[in-house]
């Protein structure tokens, strides 16, 4: 059910991308402008950080998500009416809110239905669904879009949010850090991690959340300094922030650029580009993630150096990509890309789970998404303003992925610390039920 989340939240910000040319047309805004849409998640982000990761950590978090997902599905019928640019723009800012609110508290339980070494998989599983439900989104948008208006695609996106929050209304909160402790790392305690349901889902808890200490939320920017101390997060967080700028700029732009460079009808670029997404989401995260838990149960840390290595193949590609003007190696190269890129996602979550201790995973979990956001944000931003400069969308795209070399050598440095955060945690988690 989490990744029925994610899913309904990554089709409605899929749509705006496949709605891109269409928005356009018809409220005029530049390609800085056009680029500036996705900052409405940063924009709201600020405001909602903190307060996310103390609900996260202080509250029930399964009621919790059944009132975001409820509004987006609201948010998402309120695009379809809006009735100017800013308008529209307002809704995304409270969009982008609601993201914020529920990425600390769906990572947070995640961490909680499973144990460590089956978490490369179901964050895998998790990313697997962005990339799936942005790519359903971007055809959505230029299918449903061109067929019957952009309007439309945004009351379709708002379907299955109002189905999904009827569904996670049922779901039971876990304990927190029962799966975590010392040992939980030994592929010998668990050898079948992911072999039937996890317990959580079928038992009920009475103690929900840890109680707020003295000054409840005047006091947690304290605690949310002690989840900056760990040298791990800083690392993986940074570096991921700074490789996803490229990442997130391609994606939000891909649809656009099928249309200038090579001259596809807006439907025809917006199913390439769906195409490309899933395939490489589907393969790379799915791939990734369970070869990530597997280089971990050899060799703690190993997630890591596959992390690091695959995003400084992918940005090479990336890159090849878009030099070479011929539609199918352009596609393809692209997508090969985004499938190394992609292994990034589930295992860099996978690190933050076990660094973090279980009853802060929902502050380190904002904090680690909000920095993903802010490169997320900025990505599409710095593509669109470099394109209105230099004429050239392609050159503006292939520029902006190459931070991702640096990224991948601020995240390999954070294996030199994961070994003692990781125990740290552990040390610090209550032990098995």
């Amino acid at each position: 059910m989490l990744t029925g989340i994610v899913l309904v939240d990554a089709l409605d910000q899929g749509v705006v991308p496949g709605t891109l040319g269409l928005l356009q047309d018809q409220w005029g805004f530049s390609d800085t402008v056009a680029g500036a849409l996705p900052t409405a998640a940063v924009l709201a982000g600020f405001l909602v950080l903190v307060p996310a990761g103390w609900l996260a950590d202080h509250a029930r978090r399964t009621r919790l998500l059944t009132v975001v997902v409820a509004s987006w599905a609201l948010l998402s019928g309120l695009s379809a009416v809006a009735p100017s640019f800013l308008a529209f723009f307002g809704v995304r800012i409270l969009l982008g809110g609601a993201s914020h609110v529920d990425n600390p508290v769906s990572s947070s339980l995640v961490a909680d239905y499973y144990p460590p070494l089956a978490r490369g998989r179901v964050y895998a599983v998790q990313r697997l669904t962005v990339v799936i439900g942005t790519g359903v989104g971007v055809g959505v948008g230029g299918l449903v879009g061109g067929a019957l208006g952009w309007r439309w695609a945004y009351v379709v996106a708002a379907v299955p949010g109002l189905l999904v929050a009827l569904v996670v209304a049922r779901l039971r909160e876990p304990a927190r850090g029962a799966l975590d402790g010392p040992g939980a790392l030994d592929p010998l305690a668990a050898p079948d991690p992911l072999d039937g349901p996890p317990v959580a889902l079928l038992e009920e808890i009475d103690d929900t959340a840890p109680r707020p200490g003295p000054g409840g939320l005047r006091a947690y920017p304290r605690e949310f300094r002690r989840v900056l101390d760990i040298r791990t997060i800083r690392s993986v967080s940074l570096g991921l922030a700074v490789t996803v700028l490229g990442i997130a700029g391609i994606a939000y732009w891909l649809p656009t650029f099928f249309e200038r460079d090579f001259g596809l009808s807006a439907a025809s670029a917006a199913a390439l580009t769906a195409v490309a997404a899933i395939t490489a989401g589907v393969v790379g995260a799915l791939v990734g993630g369970t070869l990530g838990d597997r280089v971990e149960a050899h060799r703690p840390g190993g997630r890591i150096t596959l992390t690091a290595g695959a995003v400084v193949v992918g940005t090479l590609l990336a890159v090849i990509g878009f030099a070479v003007p011929v539609l199918a190696v352009t596609a393809g190269l692209v997508t090969v890309a985004a499938t190394l890129l992609s292994i990034a996602f589930p295992n860099l979550a996978a690190v933050a789970a076990e660094v973090l201790p279980a009853r802060r995973r929902g502050t380190g979990f904002a904090m680690f998404g909000f920095v993903l956001t802010l490169g997320s944000a900025a990505g599409p931003l710095v593509i669109g303003a470099v394109s209105q400069a230099s004429g050239s969308l392609r050159w503006a795209m292939a520029a902006a992925v190459l931070p991702a070399l640096p990224g991948a050598l601020v995240i390999r440095r954070g294996g030199r610390t994961f070994v003692a955060d990781a125990a740290a945690a552990a040390a610090a988690a209550p032990g098995p039920a």
